[in-house]
């Protein structure tokens, strides 16, 4: 079952995983995958089954998960898998676009010669698995690369809020690669422009350019939701992005 795209589960005290801890993976990763079904009542007795443990760390887990909105609790009826919608898709990626431009900005000021190679060795992997149609095994690598650049930052608190973005956006990430596996290739060369930017250690270009990935995201999301590009744009509140030649041939987008 991979997870690895996710952040990692909460531990116990000890360091070790509790029982619930192992459960609060497994179905997060069900939640990401679809394997439970977006706006679907969760039977917990047929999920205790599958886990092979009792009801009790079940709900624990899934309060848990509703706590960073990927399960619904309503009263008297229940636990739900949270729905997707394109408000929501808007919404998270709006807030993304905004905090993972700065985060990248900040950390190209603070990248070492080995940090970008890591992110060299990471995108070459991506492009391995891309080659292979491992999809699972891309988005394990995209978040790993992500993270390895706007960990440089150094700002613990953006840095949670853009997890708790990157888990509730997973979803979407998961059904996109998928459905659209010709957004793969064209998400690799933007990869390669923010490996460059961030080589020239210019952080204007390194920012605007994670924006960009983001944005041709959430658009071509939205138009796999069946909203026409345009409109998907104007969702967005952003018209696409341009790619531009800027001085001394660095590329940047406006």
């Amino acid at each position: 079952m991979t997870t690895a795209y996710l952040s990692p589960p909460t531990l116990s005290t000890h360091g070790r995983p509790t029982v619930t801890d192992t459960v609060e993976e497994g179905l997060r990763s069900m939640l990401i995958t679809g394997a439970l079904a977006p706006g679907s009542r969760i039977d917990q007795v047929e999920l205790a089954r599958h886990f092979n443990v009792s009801i009790v760390p079940i709900r624990e887990a899934m309060v848990r998960l509703a706590s960073v909105g990927l399960i619904e609790i309503a009263s008297r009826r229940g636990f739900f898998v949270a729905p997707v919608s394109a408000d929501e898709l808007v919404d998270l990626y709006t807030v993304r676009e905004v905090l993972e431009e700065q985060a990248a900005k900040i950390a190209v000021d603070r990248l070492t010669d080995a940090d970008v190679d890591e992110l060299e060795n990471i995108a070459d992997a991506m492009g391995v698995a891309a080659k292979r149609k491992d999809l699972d095994r891309y988005l394990v690598l995209n978040r790993e690369f992500h993270f390895t650049l706007y960990r440089a930052s150094k700002r613990r608190h953006m840095m949670q809020v853009i997890e708790r973005m990157w888990d509730l956006s997973a979803r979407y990430s998961h059904l996109l690669v998928h459905a659209v596996p010709d957004r793969v290739s064209q998400a690799l060369m933007e990869i390669r422009a923010i490996i460059a930017a961030c080589r020239r250690r210019n952080r204007d270009d390194a920012g605007l350019m994670v924006r960009y990935k983001l944005h041709q995201t959430s658009v071509s999301l939205l138009e796999r939701m069946h909203l026409p590009a345009e409109a998907a744009r104007r969702k967005t509140g952003s018209s696409k992005p341009r790619a531009r030649r800027g001085r001394r041939g660095s590329t940047t987008v406006s």
